[in-house]
């Protein structure tokens, strides 16, 4: 939604620049243009009508206005101007309020403009990527590439469970805390702006942010509710390892600026440092650690004040805490890692904001950006060599719709190639409790999976969680697979309510699905009982993936979609679901985007 904010606002200022040819537009001479203004008057109504649905000109008018765009950056108009003219459309045609689209705007100035005046913009694929699906499919205007892949893959064996009095391993996932330092309980949880439940969100009768979070609005979590869940996790759960799989900061991206994205992010750390002095802790990168948010050109890309060194040299340091010298040197570079957890096992953390089409460096250039999943084939034919066993990390699902296509079907194939080497893949991103599988092109049998945590966060309309994996192993035959897993969820209301926190039990993966263990195999058998059971479907997934205590209405388009994602690890591609057209596969993940 951040990105579409400042696109959207792009886009529809197109009309305050069309009647002003010839005009030049300066912000003093500008305001005083009666005619201008009152043109955007008539825009502004016009508007209304296509938000009400009597005719829609948004797509239109967007690939218009990214052509006048290009004409505006490469005729060496102003900054100022350019600046100016975008933020008076996003007021005037009600994008935002005032104060965001002011501040969002100038957030962003520095990327959008650096990368429009080196790039041919495609209209239809921006527009795409701005917009969503409304404005049609996706476009392929990068050429496709390839990473390199070693031939003569190891036949597949099936993986033999263990016996249940075999060593284990407790593995927590957090995901999206996305802690707001100035969250105010009574404050409104309807302000009207992208996030509320804060200082400055005013108040209202109606509903008011309750002490713990609140699950009414778009709003998230306090820090001190963030570090009720740790303290819950060190007493009750005793972790053996944390994969921290991204997203720290809160979600007012309009205000954002880096000394307070590294703010959140020490107080984050400090807090897990505290908590789990001795526990093994692997974190990924979330697209909102940024300033401003998704923005991660791949290393060479930009100016030194563009880059993203301050964020990668700050976890460098920061991550020391967990990480040897030698898996440092790659998250300085471009915010990746690998490290070895004992002697059979590896930890792979992928900085999947490489696959992020919010990320506008990317349409500069988008081929293995960081050389990052050439690297990931290395550290895979190594541990494959040596018998070691590898659980990859990340942030932003692969096969999720807002994954370039080329950054997710290369790493669908190297998935593929290992898959005798991956045993667990852990994203986060959407703030839902989903699978993402993914198969053999050969023969179709399944390959692996992503699991795709719930967040920790309540944004928006939805109870925190976190997961609790337990894993095989250590012992000199483990294989690492995921024996089982138990999901735990925070009731607000009644958190809210009674004034104390309980952390209770959601499901447990075994109990729920009726599962002996979580291997591929046996999560591909999980889906075609959900699929042909749609009673069964609503009663655990559809409903988990709300983590909500209350059920979900559960037709029949959110059945198949959700069904439809299940067995979708690789973007765009429409040839997975063959009943449900691309289009409205799109729509459906637009509509439930959160991240």
């Amino acid at each position: 939604m951040k990105k579409a904010i400042i696109i959207c606002s792009l886009v529809l200022s197109v009309l305050l620049i069309s009647p002003l040819q010839g005009y030049k537009i300066l912000s003093k001479e500008f305001e005083e243009h009666s005619t201008a203004l009152d043109y955007l008057r008539t825009v502004n109504r016009t508007i209304d009508d296509v938000l009400n649905g009597k005719f829609s000109l948004k797509c239109s008018a967007c690939e218009v206005f990214v052509e006048v765009l290009q004409v505006l950056v490469r005729t060496n108009a102003s900054e100022e101007d350019i600046v100016y003219v975008i933020t008076q459309g996003c007021i005037l045609l009600h994008i935002e309020d005032k104060r965001v689209c002011s501040y969002i705007i100038e957030e962003y100035r520095d990327e959008f403009i650096s990368v429009a005046a080196r790039l041919l913009l495609h209209p239809p694929w921006l527009c795409y990527a701005a917009i969503g699906p409304e404005c049609g499919q996706p476009i392929d205007i990068f050429p496709f590439w390839n990473v390199t892949i070693p031939p003569n893959k190891p036949k597949p064996v099936d993986p033999v469970k263990p016996p249940e009095d075999f060593p284990k391993l407790k593995v927590v996932q957090l995901s999206d805390v996305h802690i707001d330092l100035v969250y105010k309980p009574g404050s409104n949880t309807d302000c009207g702006e992208p996030l509320c439940c804060r200082e400055g969100s005013g108040k209202t009768p109606n509903t008011t942010a309750g002490f713990w979070g609140s699950t009414f609005g778009q709003c998230d979590i306090p820090l001190y509710t963030y570090k009720n869940a740790l303290q819950f996790i060190a007493e009750e759960i005793k972790p053996d390892i944390i994969i921290w799989t991204g997203d720290i900061p809160a979600h007012n991206v309009w205000k954002q600026k880096r000394q307070q994205q590294l703010e959140h992010i020490d107080i984050a750390v400090s807090e897990i440092v505290k908590h789990f002095p001795h526990v093994r802790v692997y974190p990924s990168l979330g697209n909102h650690e940024s300033a401003p948010a998704d923005s991660f050109p791949p290393p060479g890309l930009t100016s030194e004040k563009l880059s993203n060194d301050w964020l990668n040299t700050y976890l460098q340091s920061a991550w020391s805490k967990w990480l040897p010298p030698e898996s440092l040197d790659t998250v300085g570079y471009a915010g990746y890692y690998s490290v070895q957890h004992n002697s059979k096992l590896r930890v792979i953390s992928l900085n999947t904001q490489y696959c992020d089409q919010l990320n506008f460096w990317l349409y500069l250039n988008n081929t293995d950006p960081g050389g990052m999943l050439q690297w990931l084939v290395q550290e895979l034919s190594w541990a494959e060599a040596y018998g070691v066993k590898v659980i990859i990390l990340g942030h932003i699902p692969t096969g999720a719709s807002d994954c370039f296509k080329a950054f997710s079907w290369n790493y669908y194939k190297i998935v593929d190639r290992f898959e005798s080497t991956i045993v667990g893949q852990f994203v986060g991103h959407t703030h839902k409790d989903e699978i993402r599988m993914f198969f053999s092109d050969d023969d179709g049998h399944p390959t692996g999976f992503q699991f795709i945590s719930p967040s920790l966060t309540t944004y928006s309309y939805i109870n925190p969680s976190f997961r609790v994996y337990t894993l095989d192993g250590p012992y000199p035959e483990a294989t690492y697979q995921t024996l089982d897993h138990v999901t735990y969820l925070l009731d607000l209301e009644r958190a809210n309510k009674k004034n104390e926190t309980v952390w209770e039990v959601e499901y447990t993966a075994s109990k729920a699905y009726n599962m002996t263990w979580i291997t591929a195999k046996e999560m591909y058998k999980l889906y075609h009982r959900l699929n042909t059971d749609k009673e069964f479907f609503c009663s655990t997934y559809g409903r988990f993936y709300e983590h909500s205590r209350s059920g979900v209405s559960c037709d029949d388009d959110w059945f198949k979609n959700l069904m439809c994602q299940f067995i979708t690890g690789r973007s765009h591609d429409p040839s997975i679901c063959k009943d449900l057209p691309l289009h409205q596969q799109l729509a459906f993940a637009q509509e439930n985007k959160l991240c």
